[in-house]
């Protein structure tokens, strides 16, 4: 049976910086177009104007999707704001 390992992300901490994705794809040699490691923006929201004023009613964060195959994973010491774990 194989060993399946898993991650603890903190979407608040992600800055969306793909550190972590570079890490994993130089560790493992990846060719171009493969990535074991993906992290997304996700972003809306609206902008409500009040007079001369413009009032943000927007959002974003980060998702970091990981394959869970690494004993020793390059992405979770590569993560400069910890954000994985």
């Amino acid at each position: 049976m194989t060993t399946q390992f898993a991650f603890y992300f903190d979407s608040r901490a992600c800055s969306g910086c793909k550190t972590c994705q570079v890490a994993c794809k130089d560790r493992h040699n990846l060719p171009t177009g493969v990535l074991w490691r993906r992290v997304y923006e996700v972003s809306g929201g609206s902008w409500t104007q009040m007079g001369s004023a413009w009032l943000p009613g927007v959002f974003a964060y980060h998702l970091s999707l990981s394959c869970n195959h690494c004993e020793n994973p390059a992405c979770l010491q590569g993560c400069p704001s910890r954000a994985i774990s």
